[in-house]
């Protein structure tokens, strides 16, 4: 089980909004001890998405222990649920993660009432799930600053377990990102901490598939599963992670030289 910190599925680049280049943070994550990263740099738009393709694998990496992928963060385009980058484009890529961010939230903070909101953006993840290119929801739910300034309370039981069941039904993955709290320090920690356990309780117990990643926007934060080991502990989520298919046996081959 430990071996899953080892691979962090969410880190960003100079090529987007991060600090380092390719080169640093593949050195960073080796000096860590992590088995494998995937550059996850953000995409707004095809030209976007284009020129990062591009910029990936115009970097020629040196050999590394450390197994890299290429991916990308797309976003929501609208409560369609659609990414703003063309599905023939998102292929490309090694590991495509979508999130939710103004350009969403924006849309929704038309709507006003807090309820309606709530009901409105997991009905968009729904519909998100939908999406063949889409792996990884990252950072579902991180919507407690402005515009929106909507707390995890907001999501009843009913609504967190129709999506749940979105999640599972279209085979979509639910990303446990170390620095959810960032989305959400209106609040205090220890409520944050609880109203998010009891997602995860129901993401759970519906048959969720998790990821892990860091979000790191430097080559400090890579593998930095701190809170994230937390939640992983007190939920008991032995088995429920998914890894890219390149990382899955180089684990699986970890873990056979280990018994031997």
């Amino acid at each position: 089980m430990k071996n899953i910190f080892q691979y962090d599925l969410h880190t960003h680049t100079s090529f987007s909004d991060g600090r380092n280049d390719l080169l640093t943070m593949l050195q960073s994550a080796e000096s860590y001890g992590m088995a494998g990263m995937v550059f996850t740099d953000h995409a707004f738009s095809d030209a976007e998405a284009e020129r990062l393709w591009t910029n990936y694998h115009s970097n020629h990496l040196p050999a590394s222990k450390v197994k890299i992928l290429f991916g990308t963060e797309t976003t929501v385009a609208d409560l369609s649920g659609k990414p703003v980058v063309s599905a023939d484009i998102l292929r490309k890529f090694d590991l495509v993660l979508m999130d939710c961010n103004g350009i969403l939230f924006r849309q929704l903070a038309e709507l006003k009432d807090p309820e309606n909101i709530a009901s409105v953006f997991c009905n968009t993840l729904i519909n998100a799930c939908s999406i063949p290119e889409i792996t990884i929801l990252a950072h579902p739910l991180n919507c407690g600053l402005p515009p929106l300034n909507l707390s995890l309370e907001r999501f009843t039981n009913e609504m967190l377990g129709n999506l749940a069941d979105a999640f599972v039904r279209h085979g979509k993955v639910f990303e446990i990102m170390n620095q959810m709290y960032y989305w959400h320090t209106t609040t205090s920690f220890e409520q944050f901490h609880s109203e998010y356990s009891r997602i995860v309780q129901i993401m759970k117990e519906a048959g969720v598939s998790f990821s892990l990643g860091s979000d790191s926007h430097s080559c400090c934060g890579i593998g930095n599963f701190s809170w994230a080991h937390r939640i992983v502990e007190e939920q008991k989520l032995y088995g429920d992670f998914f890894l890219p298919e390149a990382f899955a046996k180089n684990l699986e081959k970890d873990t056979n030289s280990q018994r031997h």
